[in-house]
């Protein structure tokens, strides 16, 4: 946005989303720009307004890699579906600023209720009418017919949330027809999901032929393409074709861990581990109805995928399917802990993959605090980069800059007054 005003941030520590270690810095923002990051008391700026950083550590805004930002608080499988596309853009609203309320900067969709849901928020998120973060809008799933978001029935109509195709030739009409309504991001649902009875996390839905025809064209129109891809074989689907971030990938055997290295200076992975942590420990789901859905089963499978791809150098993303009743948008950052205490991620690992693997996943020049990266920042009392719980705790969330403009400023902690005034 442009006419942001210059903006000193002095007297703290800056992370800047790439190195292991936080150094005290000050950083000079102009426009939607970090200008400089300089030693303390070395940089000068008599119009700038001044934000005292004491205490606290600057790093970038945070990335969710796997927003569902119009999910209605979610408690049946098909209320998205039964949810009216006017509430549905209200709810959107809602979930965006939420989102920026929280400290994400930056949301990257995975699923749409309609083509333009996501699409007439982000835009007006642009254009400065709506607060919230950089929204890259997805498309509704791309699924085969009896796969996970086909919630159709022969003896009933319903509007399913996601866009039903068979064959490459309809891929390849849907795709058109999102980017012709303005989409950044295709979403394919290659597998099932253990949510559902039918089909399950372990089988496998969409073809090669149709996953490939995604995202031959999604490319030659300049669109991202994501994919839900819990089974060994969607995984390995998903990697042949160029998908760009993969979601779950729970059940992965060797051939798909080899694949996924083989290609990690490429594609990015989402854990999602926090979703079974919520089942086990948010959810309150009786323990017949975790054990039908295999939750126990899928979670130490994912998080011995996720272990071994940590060790494998591959580039992880936050976004554990948040917007349900147990997950609500805006505690999203759980993940930042989920990826230490369950995949042995060290604080700073978590933390780069919710800032800067982010900005990288975007391609937009957010994610970092360096000359020139785009100025979407977050000030945290104390020191994120050895806690992984203070990205989640809303009260240690000094300062919320996206796009080179202040979204929230708060005191210190002890009632201390934040200087926020011209010099």
């Amino acid at each position: 946005m442009t006419g942001a005003p210059r903006i000193l941030i002095r007297g703290g520590h800056v992370w800047n989303g790439r190195d292991d270690a936080r150094i005290q810095s000050d950083v000079l923002v102009e426009g939607d720009r970090v200008a400089a990051v300089a030693a303390p008391g070395s940089l000068a700026a008599a119009d700038a307004e001044a934000i005292d950083a004491q205490g606290a550590t600057l790093i970038p805004g945070l990335v969710e890699a796997h927003g569902h930002l119009s999910f209605p608080i979610t408690t049946y499988p098909t209320e998205i579906e039964d949810t009216p596309p006017e509430e549905s853009i209200l709810i959107t609203v809602h979930g965006a600023r939420t989102m920026l309320d929280a400290g994400f900067t930056g949301v990257i969709g995975a699923g749409s209720p309609r083509i333009r849901t996501e699409v007439v928020v982000r835009d007006e998120i642009d254009a400065g009418r709506l607060p919230g973060p950089r929204l890259m809008a997805s498309t509704p799933t791309l699924t085969a017919t009896g796969g996970l978001n086909d919630t159709g029935q022969l003896h009933q109509r319903r509007a399913v949330a996601a866009i039903v195709v068979d064959g490459p030739e309809e891929v390849r009409k849907a795709v058109r027809l999102c980017y012709r309504e303005g989409v950044d991001v295709v979403k394919l649902n290659i597998s099932g999901d253990d949510f559902f009875p039918r089909p399950h996390g372990r089988v496998t839905t969409m073809a090669e032929d149709e996953a490939r025809m995604a995202c031959e064209t999604a490319r030659e129109l300049g669109l991202k393409v994501v994919a839900h891809a819990r089974s060994a074989e969607s995984v390995k689907r998903a990697v042949r074709c160029g998908v760009d971030i993969i979601h779950h990938a729970d059940f992965c055997d060797e051939e798909a861990l080899d694949m996924l290295e083989a290609a990690r200076d490429r594609v990015f992975v989402t854990p999602t581990t926090g979703f079974y942590h919520g089942l086990l420990h948010l959810s309150r789901f009786p323990e017949d109805l975790l054990e039908r859905m295999m939750v126990r089963q899928a979670m130490e499978a994912n998080i011995a995928t996720h272990t071994a791809l940590r060790k494998r150098g591959l580039r992880m993303l936050i976004g554990g399917d948040y917007g349900i009743a147990f997950m609500p948008n805006g505690t999203n950052a759980s993940d930042v802990r989920h990826l230490v205490t369950y995949l042995g991620f060290s604080p700073v690992e978590a933390l780069r993959a919710a800032t800067f693997n982010g900005g990288q996943a975007m391609g937009l020049g957010a994610g970092e605090i360096a000359e020139g990266a785009l100025a979407d920042l977050l000030l945290v009392e104390g020191d994120p980069t050895a806690d992984p719980d203070l990205v989640a705790n809303p009260d240690s969330l000094r300062l919320i800059i996206k796009n080179g403009n202040v979204h929230k400023a708060q005191s210190k902690p002890a009632g201390a007054a934040m200087a926020i005034a011209a010099e």
